[in-house]
């Protein structure tokens, strides 16, 4: 058997884990909730991706989170203690910077980078083999015109959040950049009024969502 870890909180008994199949295993003044696997190896399907996205979700609602990507997997209750008391510190500090605040996302779709189409001149295979070589051609980071696409992004929503994080993955000839959003959460209402009077050029889709555990801000926790 093994354990299946979804965030890391405050140590604090006189809070009840919000289901039954899950339990905290606590050290240092920390807390790993945590539920049991009995096949480690077995993909999860979507239901289980959501029942464990619930209960992170569940618990950000109440308190401070560090909330942990889905996989993150020890073999034992002493392996969660080591855990928590080798990276006390760094929890501790998570927690306090999480403390009162959520996380927005808004996400938009751009047109490809420059270059990224390939010439209509060339025969189809070589096209094609272009079309894949330039479809990465910016790679994770923001070309120049979706860094000043964010840049506008981030000055219509000032104000209303902490800290900002940004990246870019390839979509069907376009790119998607997301933005993430340290956000207070009493900010969070005013976070969609201004982000619905922001107008981006013609063509681009956005989506806005939130508030979520700060997964975004805690990329490197688990």
């Amino acid at each position: 058997m093994s354990y299946l870890l979804h965030c890391i909180v405050e140590q604090n008994a006189d809070e009840p884990p919000p289901e039954r199949r899950v339990r905290m295993v606590a050290a240092d003044g920390l807390a790993a909730v945590v539920s049991c696997v009995e096949d480690a190896g077995a993909a999860p399907g979507v239901a289980s991706l959501l029942a464990y996205e619930k209960v992170v979700e569940a618990i950000h609602a109440r308190m401070p989170v560090v909330p942990l990507r889905y996989g993150c997997l020890m073999e034992s209750e002493s392996g969660i203690v080591r855990l928590l008391e080798d990276r006390c510190q760094e929890y501790k500090a998570l927690l306090s910077r999480f403390r009162g605040m959520t996380e927005m996302a808004i996400r938009v779709l751009c047109p490809a980078c420059e270059g990224s189409l390939p010439s209509s001149s060339l025969p189809p295979g070589a096209a094609y083999l272009a079309a894949l070589r330039n479809r990465y051609s910016c790679g994770d980071s923001l070309a120049p015109e979706e860094t000043r696409l964010a840049d506008r992004i981030a000055g219509a929503l000032s104000g209303c959040y902490a800290e900002q994080r940004r990246e870019a993955s390839p979509a069907e000839r376009k790119r998607l950049v997301s933005l993430y959003f340290l956000t207070p959460r009493n900010c969070v209402e005013r976070f969609r009024d201004q982000s619905r009077r922001i107008r981006l050029p013609g063509g681009v889709k956005w989506l806005l969502s939130g508030p979520w555990p700060p997964y975004n801000f805690a990329a490197f926790a688990g």
